[in-house]
């Protein structure tokens, strides 16, 4: 049981009970490639790796591959209602904690209704008030304070507050009686001659034994009730002794101290066992009058199930918790304890029989109302087997859906998560962390801010755990933006400068520098009205779907990365394998030379045409050097898929969004340089000349890279060493011939 002293909020909630099992916090970073199965080959040195075996692999008529090997399973939980709620009929003992709780509920709300009642009667008449509305129409006049009365009314207030519990004796009643008597004789006025048969009833009543009676019980109680006020009851330490004194023979037994065995001959005598007994029945509040008889209460099922629908509803429920936890949340409405949530996977979620909303009156005997929720928690942990549980539903129960219904949705992160430093999470106990890339499966959905789900390679967990779902963090976040944004806009208030002697930026500079459209250290030119990165946009999760392996549509492979961080060595490497790699054929629009083939070297075509193919958004990238254009298109990438040839792509991150918003499914892999001390170390290994500004910004144009296009890489290798790069990208290659992956869900949806 994991406990919160903190945090004692309205919004607070605990976990009845959590499983050992139950990992929150994912204790392993992610890493890049992700791990693969046992069937997975292993490099063998720096040996170049064979193409993946295909023996098991058929090619259909239509182009399809067939896998002849056990599919992966996709981890779909479902979960199964089992009614566990036993037919076994309402006992005596339980009818009268019914009784109690109904009569309860009742005088609450008869006070309840006269407290509105009465608010209401107030509010009326002070509105239709005449003086409040002649004070409204003229101005109040002023006073002074009269001290000759401040000390009399004073004193009225206190006799007004002691007269609840003062004794009243006899003799002072019949004094008082005597006194009013005299009175209306001496003042003899008409309008009292009509309170004499009153006080002459007055006087019977006193005379009468009854009465005596009754004022004797009436001055009891108060001594009972200012006793109770001054000294406050003890409460009990525990109402397990029994549990205990077991506890304590077990561990007596091995001992052969004489001392051992006296205590061990106490703790098992009858009178013992019999104190400890009624010490726990006290103590849980658990007592049955003695002259109650010890017969069951036969009453239907129905009957059984919901006691008094008609006043109260409290119903009777019965969860077997055996192996598995309850799996149920709690918390406080006032001296209510409410059931927070109902956790997918647990004892109470497969019952059907509990829902969130419902209020706990009693568990097993032990009354809940007035318990705090960690009280509720050390009491519900320890209990093991059948709990009988009587409750007021919090709403109407709803019709159990069938299993078949309920469904999975796979999410990919885009965020890094910690349930630790998330102050809004109802129970943190239950938040389980991850990291950017990981992918989590979503199994409900009920609560429109925090959803049940398992990571990835967890669903063995019997219990589910809660994030935030997306549109709880897309708010969050919108939030923070529109904070950090009203203080960013006033740094730039105080930093702009009106000088005309300002520095400018070198637009035409910029564009020289960075034409070279396929040159390893710089990217050619991009529009700003396509693709450009969105600084405002917001991300949280994004769908996911199993994706298998088609022999007639191999995914391209797009290597992303710094410049001047050797993408273009490895691209050279692949391309050594011109069975199996190919590059796609990029477009251009200056004049062919004599050496060129059109087709092969280039696809030539006309300015206008190239312009025009630009707005059509056929290009990947483009860019424009020595006044021609140059750029990918997606056909020329389409042509080598379907030569059956994988395709692979030196690309500026921008190109990544129209890429993936083609039928093509590219593989992005982002090579990211390493340490500043390794790639120091890699540059004097292969005898490069370089500046130490020139690494420092290789690795911030990483970092900027995957801070704004990281959610669009599926793989990171960190480039140290070249020769052990490419073998564990081929390795990776190799496995996307073979084995599904996890894409963006609308891909699977469009085959």
């Amino acid at each position: 049981m994991m406990m919160t002293m903190l945090d004692n909020g309205p919004h607070r909630e605990l976990p009845v009970d959590v499983p050992d099992s139950f990992i929150a916090i994912s204790k392993t970073p992610p890493r890049y490639p992700p791990p693969r199965t046992q069937g997975s080959s292993r490099m063998n040195g720096l040996a170049k790796p064979i193409p993946p075996p295909r023996d098991h692999l058929t090619i259909e008529k239509d182009g399809r591959l067939m896998n002849r090997l056990p599919a992966p399973q996709v981890p779909a939980r479902t979960v199964m209602t089992i009614n566990n709620n036993t037919q076994r009929e309402p006992t005596k003992r339980e009818m009268d904690s019914i009784r109690k709780f109904e009569e309860q509920i009742r005088q609450r709300k008869e006070e309840e209704e006269r407290i509105a009642k009465q608010n209401e009667f107030l509010k009326s008449s002070i509105r239709s008030s005449k003086k409040l509305q002649a004070v409204e129409s003229n101005p109040p006049l002023t006073g002074v304070i009269n001290d000759a009365y401040s000390d009399e009314e004073g004193k009225d207030d206190v006799a007004a507050t002691d007269i609840v519990h003062k004794f009243i004796l006899y003799g002072e009643l019949v004094a008082a009686l005597q006194r009013l008597q005299h009175q209306i004789k001496e003042n003899n006025a008409p309008c009292l001659g009509n309170l004499e048969p009153q006080l002459a009833t007055v006087q019977a009543i006193l005379l009468s034994p009854q009465f005596g009676r009754a004022l004797s019980v009436c001055n009891k109680v108060r001594e009972v009730t200012l006793s109770n006020e001054k000294q406050c009851l003890p409460s009990p330490q525990s109402w397990q002794a029994q549990e205990l004194a077991r506890d304590c023979i077990q561990i007596l037994e091995p001992c052969s101290l004489p001392e051992a065995g006296e205590l061990n001959q106490i703790l098992t005598s009858y009178g013992m066992e019999g104190l400890l007994s009624a010490h726990d029945t006290i103590a849980s509040g658990d007592i049955v009058a003695l002259d109650a008889p010890a017969t069951d209460v036969l009453l239907t099922s129905e009957d059984a199930h919901y006691i008094s629908k008609e006043s109260t509803g409290i119903k009777i429920v019965n969860i077997d918790k055996t192996n598995e936890p309850l799996g149920a949340t709690v918390r406080n409405e006032g001296e209510a304890v409410i059931i927070g949530r109902i956790v997918k996977g647990g004892a109470a979620d497969k019952s059907g029989l509990l829902h969130e909303g419902d209020e706990v009156l009693q568990v097993n005997g032990v009354d809940m109302r007035g318990k705090t929720i960690h009280d509720v928690c050390d009491i519900l942990s320890g209990m093991i087997g059948t709990l009988t549980f009587l409750i007021i539903p919090g709403h109407t129960p709803r019709p159990i859906q069938p299993t078949n219904t309920n469904t999975v949705m796979h999410m990919k992160a885009h965020f890094d998560y910690d349930p630790e430093d998330d102050t809004y999470i109802p129970c943190k106990e239950l938040g389980i962390s991850f990291q950017k890339g990981d992918v989590l499966h979503v199994i409900s959905q009920e609560d429109p801010n925090w959803w049940q789900a398992y990571r990835e390679g967890e669903e063995d967990q019997v219990l589910a755990g809660l994030i935030p779902s997306r549109t709880f963090q897309h708010q969050r976040e919108s939030l923070k933006q529109q904070i950090a944004g009203d203080k960013l806009s006033k740094e730039k208030t105080k930093k702009s400068s009106t000088l005309l002697c300002a520095k400018k930026h070198n637009k035409k500079k910029r564009k020289k520098s960075s034409c070279n459209a396929y040159n390893e250290g710089s990217y050619p030119i991009y529009s700003s009205t396509l693709d450009d990165y969105d600084a405002d946009e917001i991300l949280t999760y994004e769908e996911v779907s199993l994706y298998y392996p088609r022999s007639n549509h191999k995914r391209p492979i797009v290597l992303i990365g710094p410049p001047n961080i050797g993408r273009h060595e490895l691209r050279q490497r692949l391309m050594e394998d011109s069975e199996r790699f190919a590059a796609a054929i990029p477009h251009t629009s200056r004049a062919r030379k004599e050496s060129e083939v059109d087709g092969q070297d280039y696809h030539f075509t006309s300015r206008a045409q190239f312009e025009s193919d630009i707005l059509a958004r056929k290009f990947v990238e483009h860019g424009e050097y020595e006044k021609a254009y140059y750029g990918t298109s997606l056909d020329a990438i389409r042509t080598v898929v379907s030569s059956g040839k994988i395709c692979v792509l030196n690309l500026h991150p921008q190109s990544l969004k129209i890429l993936r918003s083609s039928d093509l499914k590219p593989y992005v892999v982002f090579v990211a340089p390493p340490s500043l001390e390794k790639l120091r170390q890699k540059k004097i290994r292969n005898g490069e000349a370089y500046k130490e500004d020139e690494l420092k910004g290789i690795i911030e144009k990483a970092r900027e890279m995957e801070d704004k296009y990281g959610h669009f890489f599926d793989m990171i290798i960190i480039n140290n060493d070249t020769e052990r790069t490419y073998l564990q990208l081929l390795k990776e290659i190799n496995s996307l011939e073979r084995e599904p992956q996890w894409v963006p869900a609308s891909w699977v949806k469009a085959v």
